[in-house]
């Protein structure tokens, strides 16, 4: 009988005791028979749920001197504004993989009536990121439990390593009720519908479960089918083809490579017995695009990120190949960071002013900020009457500041809106062009602040020709006049730039279109000064030698208008694109803008190796006790080898001074030295008389008990594992 490995390995106490104590009253109270516990239904504790959450999460700021009600303001702010995005996100990854679980919903139902001596089986062809795989299949089984009266069942080759392993999994899955599940389970053999008793991978105690059931499908996903073995898989197919008459099983293939490749390693017989489909579905990269137009550069999303945060989350993406959902939960975790440890984000909310929230802690605050002190700063230097008024009245008056700060929204708004359109002329004027940037660098470039690549925009609409000319102004037009639904970005509005900017460049469309119909009915090719076939070579011989020129074609007045129009339409372009600057030109950016990137990193870019072997050789900084420090310690707050320190620490600095054998006889005696040298130490400390034979005998033993403890944990945490080539050794592991 096979044993499962257990997932969640839990250790106790008594994993590392050598004896246990006896105590008959302590067991006849175990011994006694528990209260029956009350089922309690998952509509019961949803209700509850909401009572033992009524506290706020959130703690004071400003020294402790911030108000409840501001407290729970900040809080009400994450919720409203996360719940937002995260709905937003969801909708995207629903509609993400849509025509793919259609077409397998549809490829299940005719092969209902197509495969009636086959099994069906999908091959979806999932791309080489794995961890997008999670997100496909859950929207898989979702779909297909609406559609049909259904079962479905997830294979990972981690869990089904064997054929026995395999079928319960897949037994116990399916049997497996929406109810929470008993707690004796595990049993080696269940009971069926008739009294009868099945072993735990015998397929009929399946076919006995669904008898009273109307299930039409039995569907078992290979998530990863790269990571199975050949052989099992064939088994697999095999098998379920012999039971498929009485169980309905249609399959389902998880592939990274190709349908060739999984083909080639299966049985030629086993590939026969099987009726398949072969599906691709949206690749990781284009969802990511996707969810970051709508949930990060979206022109009303309530929080921005900052350029370097942005690109180290890009980065770990696509580096360590990781999944939408380890971007969505960056992504939350930088709104908490902001709303949890920023007082200034209660100026997100209109009710923050409005209701009088703010506290002079707040203004304060506000008249500390680096983006106050550079707006005061320019003021001054501006020079003139009213900018002095201005800054005079920020620094003395608090209600003016307040006023200002209530304009924060309306110019996060104004600048977001900028920064967009800087972009989306950017990306009208490379379509078509090969090597295009990403719209998520796009983005990175101009939140950044750094100055728009204005020389490229100025040559890429050089290049283009009168219709391509014509097409990318109609097309900015629009951009500016109905904006980009994807973005939420309305149209320029009450943004009197953007209306002149709009206006400059309808006259431009109607002067290029009218020397588009002039040429048109002339009969002549329309190109302007920078047109490649404006430039003409010329051969010149002088003393018996060839020399070449490039020289400029007879413009005629058309062409030179068309030039001329080139070269505005360029300027206003250009101008436009250097107006929106960065984040930090904006009056009070702090409250609205969460660029810090060392909690991120530390939390969702985990170091193990590094925190573990920091906790065993310094144990003080996790524990704080004076026994793990005190005067003796070394170099960089190095306590040394004190016996004071915990078991496994003294060990671990064994550790480090063994090859990569360690005998474990000559392990003990390091350490029973270093703790024998205590013994003594206390001793004298204690001013205690000489022990007796049974009071070291009995230390031994505690000594012992704390060595077998110490490395077992070390067995625990990866450092040390048992060594085939001397049974008395042990074997250091290596590990990143």
């Amino acid at each position: 009988m096979g044993v499962e490995d257990d997932s969640h390995v839990v250790f106790s106490q008594e994993d590392h005791q050598v004896a246990y104590i006896f105590n008959p009253d302590e067991d006849e109270v175990r011994g006694e028979r528990p209260s029956k516990r009350r089922r309690v239904s998952k509509e019961a504790k949803r209700t509850e749920a909401p009572a033992d959450e009524a506290g706020s999460l959130f703690v004071p700021l400003l020294n402790g001197a911030e108000k409840a009600e501001c407290v729970r303001l900040r809080q009400q702010l994450f919720e409203e504004s996360w719940a937002r995005i995260d709905g937003r996100i969801q909708s995207i990854l629903r509609e993400s993989n849509r025509s793919t679980l259609d077409q397998v919903s549809a490829f299940v139902t005719a092969a209902e009536m197509q495969c009636a001596r086959q099994i069906p089986a999908a091959f979806i062809i999932t791309g080489p990121n794995l961890a997008s795989q999670d997100l496909l299949f859950e929207q898989l089984s979702e779909t297909l439990r609406q559609s049909f009266a259904s079962k479905l069942v997830r294979l990972r080759s981690s869990e089904a390593a064997t054929l026995k392993a395999a079928l319960k999994k897949t037994i116990r899955d399916a049997t497996a009720s929406d109810a929470a599940e008993e707690e004796d389970g595990g049993a080696h053999v269940r009971p069926g519908q008739d009294g009868q008793r099945y072993l735990d991978y015998d397929l009929e105690a399946l076919e006995a479960c669904l008898e009273g059931e109307k299930c039409k499908h039995v569907f078992v996903a290979f998530q990863d089918s790269e990571g199975f073995e050949s052989g099992l898989i064939s088994d697999l197919i095999t098998l379920f083809h012999s039971w498929r008459p009485r169980i309905p099983f249609t399959l389902l293939f998880g592939i990274a490579t190709s349908v060739e490749l999984l083909q080639a390693r299966l049985l030629k017989s086993a590939c026969r017995l099987v009726y398949g489909a072969q599906f691709d579905c949206v690749q990781t990269e284009t969802i990511l695009e996707a969810v970051f137009r709508a949930a990060v550069a979206a022109d009303d999303v309530p929080l921005r990120l900052g350029a370097p945060l942005l690109r180290s989350m890009l980065d770990r993406q696509r580096e360590q190949i990781a999944g939408i959902q380890a971007f969505i939960s960056s992504l939350k975790y930088a709104y908490m960071c902001h709303f949890y440890a920023n007082p200034l984000s209660i100026l997100l909310s209109s009710d923050a002013l409005a209701g009088k929230a703010m506290q002079a802690e707040h203004v304060e605050a506000l008249r500390n900020l680096a983006s106050f002190r550079d707006h005061v700063e320019r003021a001054i230097e501006a020079g003139g009457k009213e900018s002095l008024a201005h800054a005079r009245a920020l620094i003395e008056d608090d209600g003016y500041l307040l006023s200002k700060a209530g304009e924060t929204e309306r110019r996060r708004r104004e600048w977001s809106g900028k920064m967009l359109r800087s972009i989306l002329v950017a990306e009208a004027a490379t379509a078509g062009e090969q090597g295009g940037r990403a719209f998520s660098e796009a983005y990175l470039r101009a939140a950044a602040g750094a100055a728009t690549e204005q020389a490229k925009l100025v040559e890429l609409i050089r290049r283009k020709s009168a219709d391509e000319l014509s097409a990318f102004v109609g097309r900015v037009i629009e951009l500016l006049r109905d904006g980009d639904d994807s973005l939420r970005l309305g149209g320029s509005g009450e943004d009197e730039e953007a209306a002149e900017l709009q206006r400059g460049l309808e006259r431009q469309l109607a002067e290029v279109d009218g020397l588009r119909a002039a040429a048109s009915s002339g009969g002549f090719r329309l190109q302007s000064r920078y047109s490649g076939k404006s430039k003409v070579m010329r051969t010149t011989v002088i003393a018996q030698r060839v020399q070449l020129s490039r020289d400029s074609a007879a413009l005629r007045d058309e062409d030179r208008r068309l030039t001329e129009a080139v070269d505005r339409v360029g300027e206003m372009l250009t101008r436009q694109a250097g107006r929106a600057g960065g984040p930090e030109s904006v009056l009070f950016w702090e409250s609205w803008l969460y660029e810090s990137r060392s909690p991120l990193r530390e939390v969702l870019v985990p170091r193990p190796r590094g925190v573990f072997e920091r906790s065993l050789a310094r144990p003080h900084d996790y524990l704080g006790c004076s026994c793990c420090g005190g005067s003796g310690s070394g170099s960089n707050g190095d306590p040394g080898m004190r016996a004071t320190l915990p078991a496994t620490c003294i060990l671990y600095r064994l550790y480090l001074e063994t090859g990569s054998l360690i005998n474990v006889a000559d392990l003990w005696s390091a350490f029973q030295g270093v703790v024998k040298g205590q013994g003594e130490e206390k001793k004298r400390q204690q001013q205690q008389q000489q022990r007796e034979e049974a009071e070291e005998e009995e230390e031994e033993r505690a000594s012992l008990v704390q060595f077998y403890r110490g490395l077992a944990e070390l067995r625990a945490l990866g450092f040390v594992k048992g060594s085939r080539k001397k049974t008395d050794h042990i074997a250091k592991v290596k590990w990143l």
